[in-house]
Protein backbone atom coordinates (compact mmCIF):
# COMPACT_ATOMS: atom_id res chain seq x y z
CA UNK A 1 0.00 0.00 0.00
CA UNK A 2 1.45 3.38 -1.02
CA UNK A 3 1.60 6.02 1.71
CA UNK A 4 1.92 9.80 1.58
CA UNK A 5 3.52 11.58 4.53
CA UNK A 6 2.70 15.29 4.77
CA UNK A 7 5.69 17.38 5.80
CA UNK A 8 4.57 20.88 4.96
CA UNK A 9 2.77 23.86 6.53
CA UNK A 10 -0.64 23.69 4.85
CA UNK A 11 -3.71 21.53 4.65
CA UNK A 12 -3.85 19.13 1.72
CA UNK A 13 -6.37 20.47 -0.81
CA UNK A 14 -9.06 18.29 -2.36
CA UNK A 15 -7.23 18.48 -5.70
CA UNK A 16 -3.99 17.36 -4.07
CA UNK A 17 -5.68 14.48 -2.28
CA UNK A 18 -7.37 13.39 -5.50
CA UNK A 19 -4.08 13.40 -7.41
CA UNK A 20 -2.29 11.54 -4.62
CA UNK A 21 -4.89 8.80 -4.66
CA UNK A 22 -5.23 8.56 -8.45
CA UNK A 23 -1.77 9.34 -9.89
CA UNK A 24 0.41 8.12 -7.01
CA UNK A 25 -1.96 5.29 -5.99
CA UNK A 26 -1.77 6.43 -2.35
CA UNK A 27 -4.04 4.54 0.02
CA UNK A 28 -3.02 6.26 3.26
CA UNK A 29 -2.25 9.94 3.88
CA UNK A 30 -0.37 10.59 7.11
CA UNK A 31 0.02 13.93 8.88
CA UNK A 32 2.86 14.56 11.27
CA UNK A 33 1.83 14.28 14.92
CA UNK A 34 1.05 17.74 16.42
CA UNK A 35 4.42 18.11 18.21
CA UNK A 36 6.36 17.34 15.01
CA UNK A 37 4.06 19.53 12.90
CA UNK A 38 4.60 22.42 15.29
CA UNK A 39 8.38 21.96 15.01
CA UNK A 40 8.26 21.79 11.18
CA UNK A 41 6.05 24.89 10.98
CA UNK A 42 8.25 26.89 13.36
CA UNK A 43 11.87 26.04 12.63
CA UNK A 44 13.83 28.76 14.42
CA UNK A 45 15.33 31.19 11.89
CA UNK A 46 18.05 32.39 14.25
CA UNK A 47 20.00 29.14 14.73
CA UNK A 48 22.04 26.79 12.57
CA UNK A 49 20.34 23.57 11.51
CA UNK A 50 21.68 20.22 12.66
CA UNK A 51 20.81 16.65 11.73
CA UNK A 52 19.75 15.96 15.31
CA UNK A 53 16.97 18.55 15.01
CA UNK A 54 15.19 16.22 12.59
CA UNK A 55 15.68 12.95 14.47
CA UNK A 56 12.07 12.84 15.72
CA UNK A 57 10.67 13.37 12.20
CA UNK A 58 12.93 10.77 10.61
CA UNK A 59 12.17 8.29 13.42
CA UNK A 60 8.44 8.85 12.83
CA UNK A 61 8.88 8.20 9.11
CA UNK A 62 10.85 5.00 9.70
CA UNK A 63 8.35 3.73 12.28
CA UNK A 64 5.42 4.29 9.91
CA UNK A 65 7.06 3.28 6.62
CA UNK A 66 4.92 0.99 4.46
CA UNK A 67 5.88 -1.98 2.34
CA UNK A 68 5.39 -0.26 -1.03
CA UNK A 69 6.16 3.33 -2.11
CA UNK A 70 6.37 5.91 0.67
CA UNK A 71 5.97 9.44 -0.66
CA UNK A 72 6.91 12.47 1.43
CA UNK A 73 5.37 15.80 0.43
CA UNK A 74 8.12 18.12 1.68
CA UNK A 75 7.87 21.91 1.57
CA UNK A 76 8.95 24.49 4.11
CA UNK A 77 12.14 26.08 5.40
CA UNK A 78 14.65 25.72 2.54
CA UNK A 79 17.49 24.25 4.58
CA UNK A 80 15.20 21.84 6.40
CA UNK A 81 13.63 20.81 3.10
CA UNK A 82 17.01 20.13 1.49
CA UNK A 83 18.06 18.04 4.47
CA UNK A 84 14.87 15.97 4.59
CA UNK A 85 14.80 15.43 0.81
CA UNK A 86 18.38 14.14 0.98
CA UNK A 87 17.46 11.90 3.92
CA UNK A 88 14.51 10.48 1.95
CA UNK A 89 16.75 9.50 -0.96
CA UNK A 90 19.11 7.70 1.42
CA UNK A 91 16.33 5.87 3.26
CA UNK A 92 14.01 4.62 0.52
CA UNK A 93 11.36 7.35 0.62
CA UNK A 94 10.16 9.27 -2.45
CA UNK A 95 10.32 13.04 -1.84
CA UNK A 96 7.78 15.12 -3.78
CA UNK A 97 6.49 18.69 -3.85
CA UNK A 98 3.42 20.43 -5.19
CA UNK A 99 3.59 22.63 -8.27
CA UNK A 100 1.06 25.41 -8.74
CA UNK A 101 -0.28 27.77 -11.34
CA UNK A 102 -0.35 31.33 -10.13
CA UNK A 103 -2.66 34.10 -11.24
CA UNK A 104 -1.95 37.63 -10.02
CA UNK A 105 -4.09 40.72 -10.28
CA UNK A 106 -2.89 44.23 -9.50
CA UNK A 107 -5.28 47.07 -8.76
CA UNK A 108 -3.94 50.63 -8.53
CA UNK A 109 -5.95 52.45 -5.87
CA UNK A 110 -6.85 56.14 -5.89
CA UNK A 111 -4.15 56.90 -3.31
CA UNK A 112 -1.47 55.38 -5.57
CA UNK A 113 -1.05 52.21 -3.55
CA UNK A 114 -1.23 48.87 -5.29
CA UNK A 115 -3.39 46.04 -4.07
CA UNK A 116 -2.25 42.66 -5.28
CA UNK A 117 -4.26 39.47 -5.21
CA UNK A 118 -2.59 36.12 -5.88
CA UNK A 119 -4.40 32.88 -6.49
CA UNK A 120 -2.51 29.59 -6.35
CA UNK A 121 -4.00 26.44 -7.85
CA UNK A 122 -2.47 22.98 -7.49
CA UNK A 123 -1.19 21.68 -10.79
CA UNK A 124 0.62 18.42 -9.98
CA UNK A 125 3.06 16.67 -7.71
CA UNK A 126 6.64 16.50 -8.89
CA UNK A 127 9.43 14.27 -7.60
CA UNK A 128 12.54 15.94 -6.32
CA UNK A 129 15.55 14.84 -8.34
CA UNK A 130 19.00 14.02 -7.06
CA UNK A 131 22.06 15.65 -8.58
CA UNK A 132 24.54 13.04 -9.78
Amino acid sequence: MNKLFLIFNHQLSKEQEKEAREALKVKEIINLPPKLQDFWSNIPPDIELSEEMFDDITAFLLQNKGEEENFCLIQGDFGATVYLVSWCFKNGFVPIYSTTKRAAKEVVKSDGSIEMTKVFKHERFRRYILCR
